[in-house]
């Protein structure tokens, strides 16, 4: 799988927060048919690893000499047993299927190891998730670009629902000019003012929100946002390298005469 086409696929994965050694990690995974990229991060660093079909079968069998099987069957339990507990489905450590996986982390040096134990056919199986620091590019385009982009989306949003509040604020003003009179008290409101609800956000939600700082990963409604802004990212990659591939070469010399 080529680098770029295996960035567009894990844009498509959500960030899901994981616990795993006590440890508090937002993780990204995809597994194929025999291959996966895996993502993690601690809000301080970020660490990946992608293995191919070949990569797998020489690691399976460097950790598990006992067995002999074919790379599909590896990678198949592998599935059924790490895929849960990367994913937020399971607690690390729990029954899983009829599966029990216990999975460790292990820093090594600047990188993390995620050790797993399980079982297959009755035979101890064992992986490990070999995570490397990702390149700076990587972490931009996986995590800080679309965040930026769901801020300003947010903030844009922000901005429309102040601008519907003071339509509405007009509207009912009018009607009261008007000698329209409202009939319950729970419709009685006060105007909104946009500054002031601004100096509130910020002296008393923003510390609120700062003070849970084990709140890693996104809810379902943020979730859905990052999934459209990275959905319409790739799009728009994918359009970009359509057009690129079809245009002609700039600045080639075209000849087709005999030189002189």
């Amino acid at each position: 799988m080529e680098r770029d086409a295996g960035d567009g696929v894990l844009l498509d994965c959500p960030w899901v927060p994981v616990c795993i050694s006590e440890s508090q990690l937002l993780a990204k995974t995809w597994f194929g048919d025999t291959a996966y990229r895996i993502l993690l991060t601690d809000l301080h660093s970020v660490w990946e690893e992608e293995m191919d079909t070949t990569a797998i079968q020489d690691r399976a069998q460097e950790l598990n000499r006992r067995l002999r099987a074919p790379v599909l069957a590896f990678f198949s339990h592998l599935c059924v047993v790490a895929r849960p507990c990367l994913s937020g489905q399971v607690d690390v450590g729990v029954e899983n299927g009829g599966a029990t996986a216990q999975l460790s982390l292990n820093p090594h040096g600047g990188d993390i190891n995620l050790k797993l134990k399980s079982e297959l056919a009755g035979v101890p199986f064992y992986w490990e998730f070999r995570c490397t620091l990702a390149p700076v590019a990587l972490a931009c385009s996986q995590l800080v670009r679309p965040l930026l982009l769901m801020s300003r989306l947010l903030q844009r949003q922000v901005g429309q629902l102040g601008a519907l509040l003071a339509r509405k604020d007009t509207e009912i003003q009018d009607y009261r000019d008007n000698g329209a009179v409202l009939s319950r008290e729970r419709l009685q409101t006060e105007l909104f003012e946009e500054q002031s609800y601004r100096e509130n956000f910020l002296t008393q939600t923003v510390p609120q929100v700062c003070v849970r700082q084990d709140g890693l990963g996104f809810d379902s409604e943020l979730q859905e946002l990052y999934s459209a802004v990275t959905s319409y990212g790739n799009t728009n990659a994918r359009k970009r390298k359509i057009s690129e591939r079809h245009a002609p070469e700039e600045g080639r010399i075209h000849h087709t005469g005999p030189w002189p």
